[in-house]
């Protein structure tokens, strides 16, 4: 699981945006709300970015 502050770069989707992790969701499976640097928040999975 990831701390809400760390750095990614979205590699589906926004492919090439970076952003930042704000918290994780409550669901039973690994997705993360990620506040990318344009101020879009979005939902992602762990497949979908890399960290910084």
């Amino acid at each position: 699981m990831l701390k809400p502050g760390t750095r990614v770069e979205l590699t589906k989707g926004y492919k090439g945006v970076k952003g930042v992790i704000a918290e994780k969701t409550d669901s039973r499976y690994e997705f993360y709300v990620v506040v990318l640097d344009n101020d879009i928040h979005i939902v992602v999975g762990p497949s979908a970015f890399i960290v910084l």
